[in-house]
């Protein structure tokens, strides 16, 4: 199953999950008017014969007040989660990691983690840290790629070596390539929803406790807190019970992305049986229940494991790794002194080892290989290689400068600099900067020397350092980044896909909830037109030959009528415009599209840095991480 048919199945699970909760609701609703009616035949209260009692006005009001509650409690949780994975880090009380930190195991997290968002195409994910968590555990949590959070506990940076932390890691990247986030989110609001309702009980209980219970009428009231304390933990039992039969589905599927990923499956192993044989996955955050379905390890003991656990007992996670991972761990929880699997260790037989140097493949042609759009979403031995030759060739100075938010920003800008042909003073001079002109001129030279191949690699260092900045600074950044790309009057591809990378990850309002709106391709032929017009004038074809390329790579897209549209038209701001509208195309829909621009840039068997710049950023805004398909193929 590919990138999109995963994100197809998590937008009709989403819709699932519905039904689910409205079956849930209807239960809860017809066992607290049965409570209530009982409660009216204990107290000799003659207000509706019991006959009569599911077709009364009062019936309904106690209906409407039910399904109040059970909406106001869902609604208070979704307002506490509205800021996604970061409300999700701040409600549980974890601590940001600063980029520019000098903590040896904070330093590794953040090595790991760079490495694995260049290879896959997505934005790297904030980092925060659960200081007071010593058990081994992690998760990720966002409404979108662009704004995922990832948290790891003490004891996961403490206990993992590097293998192991590479493969938890890539188990959480996998949940973003699946669409998981958004469904673990709505999750966590439909059973406070339900919830709501027990809480009730619990209010009135306390309430009448306090008062004299030696009367017919007082038993009464108990009698009805208690049948909703009952009926609401009821409707959340069940409720467990659906989160957990998702996510165990998930998190096998996790396990096995994770394994493709690193093609090493001694580290996720090795990571299991630290936790099988150490001191588990358990937390001690009071909201441990609410993430439990998030989280990388079981979070809570149950005595109904087979039921409510949210994930695969650990024996059975090791088993699909590999036909003796069980037996090794046995094995090692009985050697004194030895509590995980060496991270040399050799990979069970069938499985195959990792070897994502620097020297990954990079002679295949351009065209090789499966079609880009089954590349989407997946991460390769060779995208991993290629993605740490990438951060090797990069200055250590350099690259610790980009985890300083002044440093940067100034990189940034700086970029700008190095591909424009216009005057750095002036430059400057238009966006305000005059003052940082000689440090931005040093740099830019410096970034100039390295060559085109490092341009993508350095947005993607310094946009996740920037993110955390507050939103008013990151207004003023893309601000100065757009008046600079339009001070000498013209917008290169790259400067187009700079903007609109640090737009997507900068910008609130970019940063938006997506839900599918168009299933035809009908309803957005004029934005298909546009991006395919863009990448057509993008490739260096002109005249026929650009009109043939046109045809070609939008053959069963677009209708006969819709050709070519002139390079006068095709405006950056208009792009930006379509592409957040093919955003909202269903899944399945995307991968043909990404399979046309691909085969527009490579037309001539070659990739252009700023060709495979543009087809990313592209890519990129239509919710579709892209990785280096095209690794040791770009031109310079």
């Amino acid at each position: 199953m590919d990138f999109f048919q995963h994100q197809e199945r998590a937008r009709r699970k989403t819709g699932l999950l519905v039904l689910y909760f409205i079956l849930a609701v209807a239960a809860v609703v017809l066992c607290v008017n049965l409570a209530l009616l009982l409660a009216f035949v204990w107290m000799d209260v003659q207000l509706v014969p019991p006959s009569q009692w599911f077709s009364h006005p009062l019936t309904l009001w106690i209906t409407l007040f039910t399904l109040l509650v059970m909406v106001c409690g869902c609604l208070f949780k979704t307002w506490q989660l509205r800021r996604g994975g970061k409300g999700l880090a701040a409600m549980l009380g974890a601590r940001p990691i600063d980029p520019d930190t000098r903590h040896g195991d904070e330093k590794k997290l953040i090595n790991v983690v760079e490495e694995m968002s260049i290879a896959s195409g997505i934005p790297a994910p904030q980092l925060y840290v659960l200081d007071k968590e010593e058990a081994i555990n992690a998760f990720v949590a966002g409404f979108r790629p662009s704004e995922t959070v990832l948290v790891v506990t003490h004891g996961t940076l403490k206990k993992l070596d590097r293998d192991e932390l590479q493969g938890v890691i890539a188990h959480e990247f996998s949940h973003i390539f699946n669409a998981d986030m958004r469904l673990n989110l709505r999750l966590i609001a439909v059973l406070a929803g339900i919830l709501a309702v027990g809480k009730i009980g619990e209010f009135m209980l306390r309430g009448s406790s306090r008062r004299s219970t030696s009367n017919r009428k007082g038993n009464s009231l108990i009698l009805v807190a208690l049948a909703l304390v009952v009926v609401g933990y009821l409707g959340l039992f069940f409720g467990r019970l659906i989160k957990a039969a998702i996510s165990r589905q998930r998190e096998l599927l996790a396990d096995a992305s994770a394994v493709q990923f690193t093609r090493n499956p001694a580290g996720l192993a090795g990571a299991l049986i630290k936790i099988r044989n150490g001191n588990g996955s358990h937390l001690d955050s009071v909201h441990a229940e609410d993430m439990s379905h998030m989280c990388f390890g079981e979070t809570l003991g149950f005595r109904f494991r087979n039921l409510l656990a949210t994930h695969p007992p650990l024996d059975e996670r090791l088993g699909a790794l590999g036909s003796d991972w069980v037996a090794r761990a046995r094995t090692r929880a009985r050697s004194a002194g030895q509590s995980s699997v060496s991270p040399s260790a050799p990979a069970p037989e069938g499985t195959a080892g990792f070897s994502g140097g620097s020297d990954a493949s990079s002679s295949d042609s351009a065209g090789s290989g499966p079609a880009p759009s089954r590349r989407v979403g997946t991460v390769s031995e060779a995208d991993v290689g290629y993605a740490r030759s990438l951060l090797e060739a990069i200055p250590p100075d350099l690259h610790k400068q980009l985890h300083n938010p002044v440093q940067a920003e100034l990189a940034l800008y700086a970029l700008i600099m190095s591909s424009s042909d216009s005057d750095p003073q002036s430059l400057l001079k238009s966006a305000g900067m005059s003052e940082h002109l000689p440090a931005l001129q040093s740099l830019s030279q410096q970034l100039s020397d390295l060559g085109s191949r490092l341009r993508l690699p350095i947005i993607d260092l310094a946009l996740p350092t920037l993110k955390g900045q507050p939103s008013a600074q990151r207004r003023e950044i893309l601000e100065r980044l757009t008046t600079l790309t339009r001070a000498d009057q013209r917008t290169t591809l790259f400067e187009w896909a700079l903007v609109a990378l640090a737009r997507q990850q900068l910008d609130d309002h970019a940063r938006r909830n997506r839900h599918t709106r168009f299933h035809r391709y009908r309803a957005v032929a004029g934005e298909l037109q546009l991006a395919f017009s863009v990448m057509t004038w993008a490739s260096g074809a002109r005249d026929e030959q650009a009109r043939t390329l046109f045809r070609q790579a939008s053959h069963g897209l677009l209708p006969e009528a819709r050709t070519l549209l002139p390079l006068s038209q095709c405006s950056s701001q208009r792009l930006g415009q379509a592409l957040d509208r093919l955003a909202d195309l269903s899944p399945l829909l995307k991968g043909p599209v990404i399979d046309g621009l691909a085969d527009l840039v490579l037309t001539d068997g070659k990739v252009q840095v700023s060709e495979a710049e543009m087809l990313r950023a592209m890519a990129a805004l239509m919710e579709c991480p892209l990785p280096p398909l095209f690794a040791g193929n770009h031109g310079q």
